[in-house]
């Protein structure tokens, strides 16, 4: 359910999701399909049906929700801010192994089979993202220091 709030906003479309997931997920069990990793799998699915409402809202218009646009919001943390914006510039794939590493907690394995990589690969964009946060992070304190 977490995987599919963080991705989905709470606009109701989680608990559809997560329902599907388990749904497709019985299906290749009573289908007797070979699971290395039952959890990875789990996170397969819920990664490509998670894909497949992102397409389709690309092309569907956002409403404009009056009352929402009244509330004051609090101010976030620009150091917050500087590393939301960093990860964002990372590319889609290393920042879907972000998310499944420090907000999902799987495995190297059980990231391996959702992604439908070696382990080795995972764990190198594992790497190589946290080393890009890092020097762009960085360059930002430099630039301004306290």
């Amino acid at each position: 359910m977490r995987y599919f709030s963080r991705r989905h906003d709470g606009n109701g479309v989680a608990r559809d999701l997560v329902q599907e997931t388990f749904a497709q997920f019985a299906r290749a069990v009573q289908q007797k399909q070979e699971l290395k990793c039952a959890r990875g799998y789990l996170f397969g699915i819920a990664r490509h049906l998670s894909q497949r409402v992102w397409t389709r809202r690309q092309s569907e218009p956002l409403p404009l929700d009056e009352e929402s646009s009244s509330v004051a919001m609090p101010q976030p943390d620009d150091r917050i801010e500087e590393a939301r914006e960093s990860i964002a510039a990372l590319p889609a794939l290393q920042r879907e192994i972000l998310d499944l590493r420090f907000a999902q907690d799987l495995s190297y394995a059980e990231m391996a089979e959702v992604l439908g990589i070696p382990v080795g690969t995972v764990r190198s964009r594992l790497h190589n993202a946290i080393a890009q946060l890092r020097l762009r992070l960085e360059s930002d304190i430099l630039q301004f220091p306290p």
